[in-house]
């Protein structure tokens, strides 16, 4: 059995997007090239990985399972050719970086071990906290720079802020849900649905800026801390969120699938960067991770 990491690429891209010609302007490619390769690659497993409708694709049972294991291969040959080319920097000292709640649970894991391999005499301290007080403690000299949600912090001259990637908030849905049927959702078709807010890194204020200035309210049915009970309650069909691609996983801590959706009349962003002190320049050592944590990001922006 045989099948090419381009097949695969194809795959994920049309298991996102649901339509093949989305997928094929994702991969570069034809509209034919993309349906010979996905025809052939449903050949070469003999398994009906997904099921055509007249408004898109969506996966089969199979199809679904067998998405994990084509991300992880993917996923797997990036590291293998990133590996061959991998070269330690010997620079040394401590490194204190503050670390919003967003990044710390879903970027600081994919990053660290890479971080760690590239600066292995480097002692990096991470600290979590509240936008607020991590601002407070580069204003204080307790941590060299932040790694915060840009989009969510007043900006003033005595920061230095860089934005690094811009994540796009898209409608979560589950599977099955009304809103799927519409070849176009907007916010006034959301606006009644039970909306479950995720309260971390200041995002009820934002969300609730974004709402107001379209002219809506959300009907807030239920308000966590936690990013897992809101992606659990959204798969079992208990409401819907807003929340930016860089955050999205397909599925919910119990198997249960999440989908996204784009809402044409709210584009909005969450960007993530780094803030430093206007007044004290980095040390080379933290001005080297800074650039590092920038092409990482970049590299996990371009694979969400």
């Amino acid at each position: 059995m045989k099948f090419t990491l381009r097949q695969l690429e194809f795959y994920i891209a049309l298991a996102e997007t649901s339509q093949v010609s989305k997928a094929a302007s994702r991969c570069h490619v034809s509209q034919s090239s993309m349906t010979v390769a996905l025809r052939n690659l449903e050949e070469t497993l003999d398994a009906q990985l997904f099921h055509r409708q007249p408004k898109g694709i969506r996966l089969t049972a199979a199809g679904e399972r067998f998405l994990i294991h084509a991300r992880k291969i993917i996923s797997d040959s990036h590291l293998a050719i990133e590996d061959l080319h991998h070269q330690p920097e010997t620079l040394s000292g401590t490194v204190r970086i503050g670390i919003a709640q967003t990044l710390s649970a879903y970027v600081l894991p994919e990053m660290l071990n890479d971080i760690e391999s590239r600066f292995p005499l480097l002692e990096i301290v991470f600290q979590e906290a509240t936008a607020p007080d991590l601002l407070e403690a580069l204003r204080q000299g307790n941590v060299d720079f932040c790694l915060l949600l840009t989009s969510n912090i007043t900006h003033d001259d005595a920061l230095e802020v860089e934005t690094f990637i811009r994540s796009l908030r898209q409608l979560w849905i589950a599977p099955g849900h009304p809103l799927l049927s519409q070849s176009v959702v907007r916010l006034r078709d959301v606006e009644k649905l039970p909306f479950l807010m995720l309260d971390a890194d200041e995002y009820p204020t934002v969300m609730t800026e974004v709402w107001q200035s379209s002219g809506y309210q959300p009907n807030e049915q239920f308000r966590s801390t936690s990013f897992e009970a809101v992606r659990s309650l959204v798969a079992q069909g208990k409401g819907i969120t807003i929340l930016s691609d860089l955050v999205y996983r397909p599925w919910s801590l119990n198997g249960q699938r999440v989908i996204r959706r784009t809402i044409e009349d709210c584009i909005t962003y969450m960007d993530v960067g780094v803030v430093k002190s206007a007044d004290q320049p980095l040390s080379p050592s933290s001005q080297r991770l800074v650039d590092f944590l920038r092409q990482l990001m970049v590299k996990m922006d371009r694979t969400a």
